[in-house]
């Protein structure tokens, strides 16, 4: 976290291969956006994305290249900088509906049932540590009772 915003660091290796030279080159790219759920699509994307490189090429012919290409890396990170978040929210049902099924009670008397009907994203909080994603789930739970139990001691 930095701030209200998330900083992502990647180090990137690019080797040019259609020359005879084969320059390459090392640096370091700081991504920092701002995290935003998307709850209708059940994305998170980083908006207000803002890029940093570090490089021991920065100077050079290859530091102006590198400069030169950060808009175009920008626009296309803030395009695509996305976190299909619905395979965790499957992960998630799975789980929810597993130990429903656990719940799921059938004794003398009493029958319990619980079932989920929807579950979706709808907040996004972060702190030094860690990312917490907050889902609402809809459901039904259903309990009948068929027979109340008796006394110990009492008579018929």
């Amino acid at each position: 976290p930095n701030g209200d915003r998330l900083l992502v660091s990647l180090l990137v290796k690019a080797k040019e291969r259609k020359s005879w030279f084969s320059v390459g080159a090392e640096a370091t790219i700081h991504v920092s956006g701002k995290p935003v759920l998307d709850q209708n699509q059940q994305i998170l994307r980083l908006d207000d994305i803002q890029l940093a490189v570090e490089s021991e090429a920065a100077f050079g012919l290859l530091g102006a290249a590198a400069k030169a290409a950060i808009p175009y890396l920008q626009a296309s990170l803030a395009k695509n900088a996305v976190l299909d978040l619905r395979p965790a929210l499957t992960n998630a049902r799975k789980s929810i509906d597993k130990a429903l099924a656990d719940f799921r009670v059938q004794g003398e008397g009493v029958k319990a049932d619980a079932q989920l009907t929807g579950l979706r994203l709808i907040g996004v909080e972060f702190d030094s540590k860690i990312v917490r994603v907050t889902a609402e789930a809809d459901g039904v739970a259903r309990v009948s009772v068929n027979k109340l139990p008796e006394k110990a001691g009492s008579a018929r």
